[in-house]
């Protein structure tokens, strides 16, 4: 009985603090930091920049219902998210990283890697 009552207070206490996070994704995310790590032989400093000017105009929300609507300069797309293990899913593609109330993307390329984190508004 005593580890049966002990399981049922492990497992409410382990639904309790992921219900927790995931009510607290859910508001409009911006963008806060942008790190463009390209190789420099193969991109020039101009190119960064604007890389990084162009993430910077991302935003994201995520509702009560839990969908995601993503607006960037040039694409909007929307779709189910859920947060597995701190990994934010955009139905069942991995989005980002929950790390300390902030989302970290990274977007590969032939060029590098592009890291944005997002802070909730």
């Amino acid at each position: 009985m005593k580890k049966s009552l002990f399981l049922l207070l492990a497992l409410s206490t382990m639904y309790c603090s992921c219900t927790q996070k995931a009510d607290s994704l859910i508001g409009t995310w911006t963008v806060s930091k942008v790190n463009v790590q390209f190789d420099e032989q193969r991109s020039t400093p101009e190119l960064v920049k604007q890389i990084g000017e162009i993430e910077k105009q991302s935003v994201f929300s995520i509702s009560n219902d839990s969908t995601l609507f993503f607006k960037g300069l040039e694409e909007e797309w929307q779709g189910k998210a859920s947060l597995r293990n701190d990994t934010l899913f955009l139905d069942e593609t991995a989005f980002g990283l929950w790390k300390n109330g902030e989302i970290i993307t990274r977007t590969n390329s032939p060029l590098g890697e592009v890291i944005v984190t997002y802070n909730k508004k």
